[in-house]
């Protein structure tokens, strides 16, 4: 009997990891622009947000093919860009500022965001510095569009990061670009 009870709490605990690491290399819904305009301000990096919805199946792919695998790896989140997703059919609000809450539909409708997926790379004002991806495409060239938008992104912002053109070239640390 005692076997069995530590059979089942063995499992259970390692059915939790998983589920822990499973969620860990997903897209982290935006709660909090506040917060996360913080760390990017911190580490000079622009955020990437998705503009997603539970009915969407092109979402889905994209996530999937492309984002979860970019998460994955631990190049990108944290280091080279802070990726959010936002639900705009979501009835919760995102903290915009210390004193003001806003609609996820109305935080969309603030960025032109009227299809999804849409994304788009701001940096810690909110302000748009790279160009906006909207709907899917083959995965390869999403993952080029996306590397494309960080490094003008970059660029406005005045940080030195280049990523290269390619996501199968993606190392951390990049070049001359020193782990911080």
């Amino acid at each position: 009997m005692l076997k069995i009870i530590f059979s089942l709490v063995l499992s259970s605990l390692l059915l939790a990891g998983c589920d822990r690491e499973a969620h860990a290399n997903q897209l982290k819904e935006m709660d909090d622009f506040a917060w996360t305009a913080q760390e990017a301000r911190e580490k000079n990096i622009p955020i990437m947000i998705m503009f997603t919805a539970k009915w969407c199946e092109f979402c889905d792919e994209l996530k999937k093919a492309v984002l979860h695998p970019m998460l994955r790896g631990g190049l990108y989140d944290g280091y080279a860009v802070i990726m959010r997703q936002v639900s705009v059919d979501a009835s919760q609000q995102i903290k915009f500022s210390a004193n003001e809450n806003i609609a996820k539909n109305e935080f969309a409708k603030m960025y032109n965001a009227h299809v999804t997926p849409t994304l788009i790379f701001v940096d810690s004002r909110g302000l748009p510095v790279g160009d906006r991806i909207v709907g899917n495409f083959d995965t390869q060239l999403f993952a080029a569009m996306i590397h494309k938008s960080l490094n003008q992104a970059y660029e406005k912002m005045g940080n030195p990061m280049v990523l290269p053109t390619s996501p199968e070239h993606m190392r951390r640390p990049l070049d001359g670009f020193p782990e911080k």
